[in-house]
Formats: structure tokens, C-alpha cells, sequence
């Protein structure tokens, strides 16, 4: 033992220590495999996949509430629990030398196959949960069978929650306040009989609408948009009212992450709409990407806020009388890249509101130029007496607004920024309507909990609720959730970094097979999309969504979860893939240097965007692939532009962006030199695709179509119910699990003896070059 503890020590390689010590054999672990992820317990509130996230504790101090969930493969289900513990239980706990933890008390459960869109992987029954302000009662959102999601209440002691959701809405979003309850409801409007309008008996007008609404009727029927409308609803003195705002909202031109704000005494709220029209002046904005501005050519010229870049403003509304005024007679700066957050936080009192990420009027109320406003504010304060606006400071691109609130009153103001690599929080104080930047950080309204939950983990270590008290620096272990995880051997993973050849900084999550021997080479599979937070459990990657890390390490392989390269912001619309090229080619040659890759065996999985990264890589450095997988992913390629581009204007300009124009007459030429579709002649490695629905085939078929005729190996696999991140458990197992096939039997050769995967194999084996 002390010989093999010796060896660990002496092992370094590239900023990393890897230990394979092997577990005592009395009992042999088990492989960590899909499934296995898949049927995990998961914290959703607090979130697993957030940094220092904390248990929400009642306003009265008295009691927590938590929420889990895990996947059932079998039946296709999530299981969503909420559940709710003493405060006082846990402080005792914490302050005694008690080994026995009290255990969280379940308050509601659901099951049920997923159907609403997630935006993010380990997605919940339960969503939005927060405690009321009297501490009596918990809201949430929770997840109908038919994929709705309703609003309901519960107490501690009731015996089933109460539904409040008016109708059969659909509710995206609320906020609770002074009696007050403001809904945002999903519209999901009935398949037109006919698509287009009709000319005569024997034909239709299909002018101006989108390929996926003529295709797709009954999963788009609204015209253009792909995403369902939004109507703004309020419980306000015991009455059902819908607020007319001046038109629907819509995802996410209206700014569906900005969560209404109603005011402590329930009487205004702050929430956002599309602006009526973009004046001529706002083309002086400055914006913080080059490739959009406020002009038509970027915006369009559809004012519903259907389309992506049509910009949006915030809207103070009284309930009283039902007036709707915008919060400032300018745009917010969120769809033109500036970084801070959408946020409005009320005062106490109700005499203010502090918001994040706006534009201010361009002339003064003198009606003289004000040149400083051309840049947008970061955080303003809207005081309702004078319903007049104030910057308290203006944004400070690259770093962002990451967190707000109110100081000792409406004159300070605190401001959480966040930036690549470091997060301060600021003090601003009001004097003389100046705002100035204070020499120390005043307190927030909310005194510090003496108690505080919160999950640990880290990149080896599960998710664990943890209890501390900040004023005794004590602290415990108070539940896990997953024991079952201590029979498995699941490897080890390190944080990984190395240099491009152009002096770029690259880090990662390198996960090591179980069993690792050094001196072997291992296969590598390269996981794209980012490397967001190094502390959290590196189980599957930075999605749900076809990365499995740990389950094709128990197979074997090395898995580098990539993080992007310092400075990814520099650079052009068509550097952006091959910044990532360099870092998959500067990966691999430093894994091969430290001799723990066999570099004849390399694979890559590329998702959404990745997926673009992945094919030009595959195209521009063909030799150094040799199995891929592309899922559910944009190329920035030709047949993709033709097919979406006339009601996608967004997505237009930044294909134009990346290909050096628009691909008529002589800018054909730098396409057919830049985007990938023209040059798939280059590709050697074999190919999965993975379409996620039907809709999605279209997008995907240029890549296939053009492998297949050229006789390459290429696979085209479809998930007709998915979602883009992927939430039901059995389509998560077919692309995760179809993932470790792929690459199993193109780098190791190896074939999964389960019989149900017969067909599977034979099919590969066909696509072998004779």
C-alpha cells in the first residue's frame, strides 16, 4: 500500500494527478452505465448544475423547502419531488454531536413523461417553486400530462395542492406579491385547416410563411413563430384579468428569462413587451456585437416580436386602472450581446424599481443629444412619484450584471458582476442625482440566514445537501440522496488545461476510464459545448443531450469535456469554428505527448452550434477524426440557409457573417470555399447523426445526403418526440447510450452482445469501406 500510495504521488501529467488505486476486492464495482445516469437523483431546487446554489428557506425562518428529481427508464417517466424540513430540526442537528440527520418530509410528488420544453438538461415536474411572504404557503409550476404547466399552492399540512391556474392555461412563468398573482401564459393556437390563404378551390398563397408552419402544421401553426405566444394575465382584488400590452409576447424577443416583477403591495408590476416600432435614431445605439444592430437589416420588420432580434422594452402597468407605459421610452440591450442580466427588483416600499440591461431616450428632456446614453445602462432605477429613470452605471462589456438589489433605501443600490474569470459586487449611492460608486458595500435589506442549505459536490464527488451556519463556520453533511452510487466504479476525472499553438488557454474535464493503467493509450472521445462550472459532478457533460462521459469511460475510453479558450470573444463571425479547431488539435496533441491517448482513435460529438465546430473540423482536419457524432445542430451551411433563412432573418445575418455574405453572384464564391456542405469530399471519419424530431431531418440532411451519395459512412438516426436538451428518459438512453454504441465499435471495435442490438451492428458493419 504505502509503494502504491508512492507511485500516485509521483504521477503528474499536464496539471493533472490521476490515482488508480484499485477498490478493496471483497465486493466488485459495478460499471456506471447510461441507465444508471439517467435513473440518478437530482437536485432541482437547488439546482445541481448552478455554483453555491442554496436551499430556499421561508420568510419566517421556520423551514426549507427542496426539490429532486430522477429519471424512470422503464416506464419513461421523471419522478419530481418536493419536499420541506426544519429549520429548527436541521440547527439542532448541525449544533449537537448527533450522527442521525433529519430527514426532508415529502410534501408532493409527481410522475409523468415529460413534455414541456426544458431549457437546460436534468429538467424537473417542478418548476419555479417559491415560498409566499407570509410563509404559509409554497407556489409552483407543476407539469400536466398533456405537457402544460399549471399554477398550484400547498401548505405543509394540506393533504393536496390547490390548483389556481384560471382555465386550462398554460402557465410559462409567474410571480406572486401583496395578494397579487401575475401569469404568463403559453398560447397554443389549433392547426390551420388551410396553410396559407386561399386563392381559389385549387390553390393557396404560401407567401411570406416559414417552411416548418407549411410542413408542420399541427406542431407550428402560428405563422412564423416557432415558439408559442405569450399573453400576461393577473389575479389582482380576486379578478381574472388579461393586461393588454399592445400586442402577445413571444420567446425571445419579449424576454421570457425576465421574470415579472408585481410590487410588494401588489398594486404595479414591471414586465416587458416587443417595442411598437424601431425609430430611425436608434441606429445610433452602440452595441456590443458588430453583427447586429438597430437597423432592418438585423431587427426585420416584424413588430409582434415573433423574430429573435426584434427588441423588446420593459412596461410598468397599473393594475389599478390597467394603464400600460413603458418603463423607459428606449429598447433593452439583451438580443445586441451586452452580458447583464434581465432583472427587476422592487423597493420595499414600493416607491421604486431597480432593473438591468436597458437603453436610455437618446435626448435629454431638454430635448439636447445625450451621447452618454448611446451605450446601454447596466442598472437603472425607475422612481414611480416622477416615473422618471436613472442610471446608476452603464454596462461594462465583456463583464456583466450578474444579481441586483436595493441598500439601506432607493438611493443604493447594489450590483453583483460577473466577468470571464472573477465576480465583485459594487456599491452605487445616489447624491444629487448623480450616481457614484461607494468606498464600501452597504448591507442588503435581508439580513444574512443564520442557517443556510446548500449542495456540495464537486467534479468527482455527487451532489450532497449540505447545512451550514455562517456566524459558527460549522457545518454537515446532511442528506444524499444517491448512496447507490458507492457500488459503482466510476473512474476519476481531473480539470484539465493546455495552450493552442496561437498562445490560447484552454481548460477542461478530463475523465479517466476505472481501472486506468498508466503507460496504456487510451481512445479519446472530445464533448463539446463548454465546460460552464469545474466543481459540478462531471456525470454526462455540459448536456443531457448525447454526451455520456462517465458511461463511455466505463468503456474504456478517455473523455474530455471541452470549456471554452480564454479570450473566446476576440475574433471574427468566421473564426469562431476554427478557434475551436485549434483547441480539439492542440488537445489531442498534448494528451498524445502525455501518453494517454492512442491518437489513431479519436472521436468528437458535436450538439446545437458544436455541431458546426464538429463538421468543420471534420472537414479541415479530416485525419485526426475517426468516428463523429453531429446532433440536432446548425452548419452554417448552404441548404440550411436557403431552407430557414426568409422568415429567420437572424439566423441569416449570422450565417451571411460566418460565409462573407449573402450566397448570390459572386458571394456564392466564398461560400462554396467556407461552408462545410461544399467541401464534405474531405470527410473521412464515420458519421452519426442524430435529428431530434422530424423537423429536424431537414436540417440535417444537406450533411447526410452529401456522405451518403459519396459513399462515406454515415448514420441518420431520428427521435421523433424529442425536445432540442433532451428530458424523457428513453430518448435520452437512445442518444446517450447510442453515443457509446457508436463510438465503442468505431475506436475499440466493439460490439454490445444485448441481442436487441443485433440489427444495429450489421447496419455499422455495412458501413465499413470494402
Amino acid at each position: 500500500m504505502i509503494n502504491h500510495m508512492a507511485r500516485c504521488r509521483d504521477l503528474f501529467l499536464a496539471s493533472i494527478v490521476v490515482c488508480s488505486a484499485q477498490q478493496p476486492l471483497a465486493t466488485k464495482a459495478l460499471p456506471f452505465t447510461v441507465k444508471d445516469s439517467i435513473e440518478m437523483t437530482t437536485f432541482s431546487d437547488p439546482d445541481t448544475r448552478l455554483s453555491n446554489a442554496e436551499g430556499q428557506r421561508a420568510p419566517d425562518g421556520k423551514h426549507f423547502f427542496i426539490i429532486t428529481t430522477r429519471g424512470i427508464l422503464r416506464t419513461n417517466q421523471l419522478g419530481s419531488i418536493l419536499w420541506y424540513i426544519s429549520a429548527g430540526d436541521v440547527k439542532s442537528y448541525l449544533h449537537t454531536r448527533s450522527a442521525l440527520a433529519p430527514k426532508p418530509h415529502l410534501l408532493v410528488k409527481i410522475l409523468g413523461t415529460p413534455k414541456a420544453q426544458q431549457t437546460d438538461s436534468y429538467g424537473s415536474l417542478i418548476t419555479q417553486a417559491r415560498w409566499s411572504t407570509d410563509s404559509k404557503t409554497i407556489f409552483f409550476l407543476a407539469e400536466q400530462p398533456d405537457g402544460h404547466r399549471h399554477l398550484f399552492r400547498t401548505g405543509l399540512s394540506d393533504k393536496r395542492p390547490t390548483d389556481l391556474t384560471p382555465g386550462k392555461m398554460d402557465v410559462s412563468g409567474f410571480s406572486e406579491a401583496g395578494g397579487t398573482i401575475a401569469y404568463i401564459v403559453a398560447e397554443h393556437p389549433l392547426p390551420p385547416k388551410v396553410i396559407g390563404g386561399r386563392i381559389d378551390d385549387a390553390s393557396t398563397d404560401l407567401t411570406g410563411l416559414s417552411l416548418f408552419q407549411i410542413l408542420f402544421p399541427k406542431t407550428f401553426p402560428d405563422e412564423s413563430s416557432l415558439w408559442p405566444a405569450l399573453d400576461l394575465w393577473v389575479h389582482f382584488r380576486g379578478v381574472n384579468r388579461k393586461v393588454n400590452a399592445g400586442g402577445k409576447w413571444y420567446f425571445p424577443a419579449s424576454a421570457k428569462g425576465l421574470r415579472v416583477a408585481v410590487s410588494p403591495n401588489g398594486r404595479a408590476l414591471i414586465a416587458a413587451r416587443p417595442v411598437p416600432e424601431v425609430p430611425v435614431e436608434w441606429h445610433r445605439y452602440k452595441t456590443a456585437n458588430d453583427t447586429y444592430n438597430f437597423s432592418t437589416t438585423s431587427t426585420g420588420t416584424d413588430p409582434s416580436g415573433r423574430q429573435f432580434t426584434w427588441p423588446w422594452q420593459y412596461i410598468y402597468v397599473d393594475l389599478s386602472s390597467m394603464k400600460v407605459v413603458p418603463l423607459v421610452n428606449a429598447p433593452s440591450g439583451f438580443i445586441f450581446g451586452y452580458r447583464d442580466s434581465l432583472e427587476a427588483v422592487w423597493s420595499r416600499d414600493s416607491a421604486a424599481v431597480l432593473f438591468t440591461n436597458t437603453y436610455l431616450p437618446l435626448q435629454s428632456t431638454s430635448g439636447t443629444a445625450n451621447v452618454r446614453n448611446e451605450v446601454a445602462c447596466a442598472a437603472a432605477v425607475y422612481t414611480v412619484a416622477s416615473r422618471s429613470p436613472s442610471c446608476a452605471v452603464y454596462t461594462e462589456y465583456p463583464k456583466g450584471i450578474d444579481g441586483v438589489a436595493f441598500g439601506r433605501s432607493t438611493d443604493e443600490v447594489l450590483l453583483h458582476w460577473k466577468g470571464e474569470s472573477s465576480a465583485t459586487t459594487e456599491a452605487y449611492r445616489k447624491v444629487q442625482q448623480e450616481w457614484n460608486l461607494g468606498s464600501e458595500v452597504v448591507s442588503q435589506e435581508e439580513p444574512q440566514s443564520e442557517l443556510k442549505l446548500f449542495i456540495r459536490q464537486d467534479i468527482n464527488e455527487s451532489p450532497k445537501l449540505w447545512v451550514s451556519d455562517p456566524r459558527t463556520v460549522e457545518e454537515k453533511e446532511l442528506w444524499d440522496p444517491n448512496p447507490q452510487l458507492s457500488s459503482f466504479d466510476l473512474g476519476r476525472a481531473s480539470i484539465y488545461s493546455w495552450k493552442d499553438n496561437s498562445g490560447g488557454e484552454w481548460r477542461g474535464g478530463l475523465v479517466f476510464p476505472p481501472n486506468f493503467v498508466r503507460g496504456h493509450r487510451y481512445p479519446l472521445v472530445i464533448q463539446t459545448h463548454g465546460f460552464p462550472n469545474e466543481h459540478e459532478f462531471l456525470v454526462d457533460g455540459s448536456f443531457t443531450t448525447g454526451f455520456a462521459a462517465r458511461p463511455l469511460a466505463a468503456g474504456g475510453a478517455m473523455v474530455l469535456q471541452m470549456g471554452s479558450r480564454s479570450g473566446r470573444n476576440s475574433g471574427s463571425a468566421k473564426d469562431e469554428a476554427r478557434i475551436q479547431i485549434l483547441g480539439f488539435k492542440s488537445a489531442i496533441d498534448q494528451l498524445d505527448r502525455d501518453g494517454l491517448i492512442d491518437s489513431s482513435r479519436v472521436g468528437l460529438i458535436g450538439f446545437s452550434r458544436t455541431a458546426w465546430y464538429a463538421e468543420e473540423a471534420l472537414v479541415l482536419e479530416p485525419h485526426l477524426f475517426h468516428a463523429a457524432s453531429i446532433i440536432d445542430g446548425v452548419d452554417q451551411s448552404y441548404m440550411n440557409y436557403m431552407l430557414f433563412s426568409p422568415e429567420n432573418p437572424w439566423g441569416a445575418v449570422d450565417e451571411e457573417a460566418v460565409n462573407g455574405g449573402k450566397p448570390f453572384g459572386s458571394g456564392l464564391q466564398s461560400w462554396t470555399k467556407n461552408a462545410a456542405g461544399f467541401n464534405l469530399d474531405k470527410v473521412q471519419a464515420p458519421v452519426r447523426i442524430e435529428a431530434l424530431g422530424d423537423t429536424a431531418i431537414l436540417e440535417e440532411w444537406e450533411i447526410y445526403s452529401a456522405l451518403r451519395q459519396q459513399g462515406k459512412p454515415v448514420d441518420l438516426v431520428n427521435l421523433p418526440n424529442a425536445q432540442h436538451i433532451l428530458q424523457q428518459p428513453q430518448d435520452r438512453y437512445a442518444s446517450q447510450q447510442g453515443n457509446v454504441d457508436w463510438f465503442r465499435f468505431w475506436l475499440q471495435g466493439y460490439k454490445d452482445p444485448d441481442p436487441s442490438k443485433k440489427e444495429q451492428y450489421v447496419r455499422w458493419d455495412k458501413l465499413r469501406p470494402k
